[in-house]
């Protein structure tokens, strides 16, 4: 746990006495899965077309939520970064109860399968619209999990999707005429705050 000592602050969470940060990386970009790793809801059938689906946020039993449901047979969840494209990952913090352990490199496993995931289309295919909710196939998504450093984090900003104009920036006293809110100011997204 932070500690505060005379009024110096020293590094480390204030949410409990004891978090890890894990790092869940999967083996393929599940915000944009193609026809050829989908079959549709529940069956064998193959997606066709040129179909794209995600499988992150938002969707119930997601290759996110599966990964998950695999850090909490060991961990408490406390708190899920936002998915990042670039390195397919997102970075979660762990609570007390935190029992997942690395090799020297931090490493905890891999290849771990994604089961019974769920994607929703976002590009149309010859058998499913836009919208469709589709099974991702078993073997097409795996991930791993790894200790990750609390160290420097970037800016949250408007272009990188981090935070958006809101409003009760201002005292609802003093507000932008037409206003009962105050004037409109800067917040994290709804997905970057409890």
């Amino acid at each position: 746990m932070t500690q505060k000592i005379n009024g110096a602050a020293y590094p480390g969470i204030w949410v409990e006495k004891h978090v890890a940060f894990i790092k869940v990386t999967f083996n393929i970009d599940i915000s944009a899965l193609p026809a050829a790793d989908l079959t549709l809801l529940n069956t064998a059938t193959a997606v066709t077309g040129n179909a794209v689906a995600d499988s992150t946020f938002g969707i119930v039993e997601s290759a996110i939520v599966q990964a998950l449901k695999t850090l909490e047979t060991k961990a408490t969840v406390l708190g899920v970064s936002k998915y990042d494209v670039s390195s397919t990952s997102v970075d979660v913090m762990v609570g007390v109860s935190e029992g997942w352990f690395s090799d020297v490199n931090g490493v905890i496993a891999t290849g771990l399968p994604v089961l019974n995931a769920v994607a929703k289309v976002t590009t149309a295919g010859t058998n499913v619209a836009v919208g469709d909710n589709v099974s991702v196939i078993p073997s097409a998504v795996t991930f791993g999990l790894s200790f990750s450093a609390f160290r420097v984090l970037p800016a949250a900003t408007v272009s990188a999707g981090d935070i958006e104009l809101g409003t009760g920036a201002s005292s609802g006293a003093l507000p932008v005429p037409g206003s009962s809110t105050g004037n409109p100011g800067y917040y994290p997204v709804s997905n970057m705050h409890g």
